[in-house]
């Protein structure tokens, strides 16, 4: 299966290889994916004091929020707030924010599916943090296309590295998608790779919430905000590349329903207030250990 791969903020398709490099060796000789690669569509110039963490530019973002200065953005990001659930900590997060990315998101969403529609190949989506966000987006602008305009869904399996929930243009605003506010379900097979140290791990856990109980599955590397490197993680993290490529579903339409889904539950679960779906854990560290 062909993911398309999408970058953080402040990425670029060029660095995001880099960055997925030995991940995407092991998968690649495995045979258990394949890989392409794009970016956002706005050049993005990194917050002082940051200008070489994100690697050689130019560097992008796919979510723009006019009228709004990126950095304040960051500022907000920097004392993340924690909530009394994922959602609420979004909530107390974002604010009314999103209402200011309505023409990015919109500009970024077909820019995605004209690249899909390209490449007849392109199956599955990979996000990484504002590129996750990105992906998720991308699916339910597909489920709402295939509802509304009869066009195909081509995305069938999803892979996220941290991230935040989806948004949505509804009566051309932009909005965060939360799980106690909406019935949206992104529906097709999902794999979730957080890190138990992720400063924002409650923004990856409110994507997760938004999943398919079902077929979503949540593998912690127990580090922070990063891309595991390290050859036992990468192994174990292709073994679950593995078990999503392999799930079998039907479709109905612009619906998907999973049939004989038996994947494994490996190690620990994340502690969490709910727990749904397989949990793997590459180390078995609660949240904010160290």
């Amino acid at each position: 299966m062909k993911f398309l791969c999408l970058p953080g903020a402040y990425g670029s398709a060029k660095n995001f290889q880099v960055q997925l490099g030995p991940f995407v060796a092991e998968a690649e000789k495995r045979g258990t994916a394949e890989f392409k690669w794009t970016q956002g569509a706005y050049e993005a110039t990194p917050p002082p004091g940051f200008e070489d963490y994100f690697g050689a530019g130019p560097l992008f973002r796919f979510i723009k929020y006019d009228g709004m200065d990126a950095f304040d953005l960051i500022d907000k990001i920097r004392d993340f707030p924690e909530g009394t659930s994922p959602e609420e900590t979004m909530r107390a997060l974002m604010g009314k924010d999103a209402a200011n990315a309505v023409d990015s998101v919109r500009t970024t969403l077909q820019m995605l599916i004209d690249i899909i529609d390209s490449d007849p190949e392109i199956e599955g989506i990979l996000g990484y943090s504002e590129g996750a966000t990105t992906a998720a987006s991308l699916i339910l602008e597909e489920r709402v296309r295939s509802e509304k305009q009869g066009r195909p869904r081509r995305i069938k399996r999803a892979i996220f590295f941290a991230g935040w929930p989806p948004l949505s243009l509804d009566d051309g605003e932009a909005r965060v998608l939360l799980a106690d506010e909406c019935e949206d379900v992104i529906d097709v097979p999902t794999l979730h790779i957080v890190g138990c140290s992720d400063p924002y791990i409650l923004g990856a856990l409110a994507l997760y919430n938004m999943c398919d109980e079902d077929s979503a599955e949540l593998f912690d590397h127990g580090k922070g905000h990063t891309v595991p490197r390290d050859a036992r993680t990468i192994k174990e993290l292709v073994d679950g590349i593995k078990r999503l490529t392999d799930k079998k579903e039907s479709w109905d339409n612009s619906t998907i329903q999973m049939i004989d889904v038996k994947p494994e539950e490996v190690g620990t679960s994340l502690e969490r207030g709910e727990k749904k779906g397989p949990v793997v854990a590459a180390v078995a560290l609660p949240i904010g250990a160290s």
